[in-house]
């Protein structure tokens, strides 16, 4: 029997048919509208205390015609159950009649995503300005999302980064480059805020969007730069001088990224690969000596040969991800082609043989900073983790670009939101594992614990409200019946 021939090559998509035109056209609606429309004036359970002022202030940046129904999203996203996709959101929030209305208010917002983020970006810099001796930790990182048919615009092939053991090297979606906060909190660990984000259609898709929306083909390092230009000239307007840190993995680590990085005086730390080309300093200019100055030394350094000697190892003890950890590492100045000037390259063994270098562009960083912000650098990923199993990010079964980009977005910033609302509660109010003898109750609070508790707490809120005004026994019937849609 022949073997199979496995390739290592991109697939191709592979789609059905047109699927019948729904019996919910939008040109038969305006053509025919009906009187006994029912408008969606508030949601069914509002948002309440720093949830409600966060979103007040981003909705404030939309058309006021549109404006009310951004808040009206966020409660169908935060209280929404099973599926997440787009119409659960508008029913757990309680949209009536007037629901084609919030599909529109999706692409509108996914138009206008920076000006949304302004004011949740300034409330996490006026509640957790490091001062100006310290500094700002961001980490940038792509993820994609399953979304599989032939109309989803900007959805195609990508490389999968966790497949499963039925799962291939590539899925069907969309790619997402998402900009994050990094706050230490002081219980539970460095946690990632995400505010910004931007999606990364391929080169061959492209001529699609840009007969429509002119869109321009734009790499991930591109996608990348715009969200870190943004973010740090919104930083810098607001009044914000401190040191600002860029954490990224390696496949970041590029000529132009860094090139670009410099010029904005943003620190950049990351991992370098193995074979890395590394050259020592420079010598020194003599007084008089003519000619430009060399920017690369004459000695080429390998990175290989200097995690094998056994000469050179020092120990320091570090935090990484919430654990003190002892661990040799070997630290040096070098430069390479990628980058402006020196760098600081830090080698760090894990066991016998297994190693990883890492660099940081500002030659003072201390060893210890560079590993646990390194180290720091994974909570984007526990990010996307709770994005995609808590939120179900990516589900929502829209087809327009900017639909698409509304709803990963929107739930980022639920995510920030839940993330803020529960930063200062005590684990013990976030969580009971009384009914789970087998959780360890010391264990710190998932993000789906803090989201469950905001949801419990606005929900406690709403019928309490009502009992205490009327205790009438056909309204509180009503308000259970809708709860009770709710957890259905």
């Amino acid at each position: 029997m022949a073997k199979r021939n496995f390739s290592d090559g991109r697939k191709q998509p592979r789609h059905t048919k047109k699927s019948p035109p729904s019996q919910h056209d939008k040109r038969t609606r305006l053509r025919n509208p009906s009187c006994r429309r029912v408008r969606t004036q508030e949601a069914r359970c509002p948002l309440l205390g720093g949830l409600a002022d966060l979103a007040k202030s981003m909705q404030s940046m939309l058309d006021s015609r549109t404006a009310f129904r951004f808040s009206i999203i966020l409660v169908g996203i935060l209280i929404a159950k099973g599926r997440r996709t787009a119409s659960s959101w508008f029913r757990a929030a309680g949209v009536k009649d007037d629901w084609d209305r919030f599909y529109d208010a999706l692409g509108t917002i996914g138009r206008n995503l920076f000006p949304l983020a302004i004011p949740l970006i300034r409330n996490i810099v006026r509640k957790f300005d490091p001062g100006p001796e310290g500094h700002w930790t961001h980490a940038l990182d792509d993820s994609p999302t399953r979304r599989f048919g032939r109309h989803v615009e900007g959805a195609n092939v990508h490389r999968n980064p966790t497949p499963g053991p039925v799962d291939g090297d590539w899925l069907y979606g969309h790619n997402w480059v998402c900009l994050a906060m990094l706050l230490p909190h002081p219980l539970w660990g460095v946690i990632a805020l995400p505010v910004l984000s931007a999606l990364y259609v391929r080169q061959q898709d492209v001529n699609k969007l840009n007969s429509r929306y002119g869109w321009e083909f734009k790499t991930k390092h591109q996608l990348g730069l715009e969200l870190v230009t943004r973010l740090v000239s919104l930083l810098r307007s607001i009044g914000c001088q401190t040191q600002i840190v860029l954490v990224v993995d390696g496949a970041y680590a590029t000529a132009m990224f860094l090139k670009k990085l410099h010029g904005m005086n943003v620190t950049l730390v990351s991992r370098l690969r193995r074979n890395a080309v590394l050259f020592g300093l420079p010598p020194e200019r003599r007084v008089g000596q003519r000619g430009r100055p060399r920017k690369y030394g004459s000695n080429k350094l390998s990175l290989v040969k200097r995690a094998a000697s056994r000469q050179g190892w020092e120990s320091i003890t570090y935090v990484c991800r919430g654990i003190e950890v002892t661990r040799r590492y070997k630290s040096f100045l070098a430069t390479t082609t990628i980058a402006q000037g020196a760098i600081r390259v830090v080698i760090v063994e894990f066991g016998v043989g297994q190693w990883a270098a890492y660099f940081s562009t500002d030659t003072d960083t201390e060893v210890k900073k560079i590993l646990e912000t390194v180290s720091a650098r994974w909570a984007i990923e526990e990010c996307f983790h709770d994005l995609k199993e808590v939120w179900r990010a990516g589900e929502q079964q829209v087809r327009s670009v900017w639909s698409n980009l509304a709803c990963w977005q929107m739930n980022c910033w639920m995510y920030t939101m839940v993330e803020l609302e529960s930063w200062d509660v005590l684990g013990a109010d976030l969580t009971d594992r009384s009914d789970r003898p087998w959780d360890n109750p010391d264990r710190r609070p998932s993000h789906a614990d803090r989201r469950r508790a905001v949801c419990s707490k606005m929900l406690r809120e709403r019928f309490s409200t009502v009992l205490a005004s009327d205790a009438n026994h056909e309204k509180l019937k009503r308000l259970f019946d809708e709860f009770l849609a709710i957890a259905a």
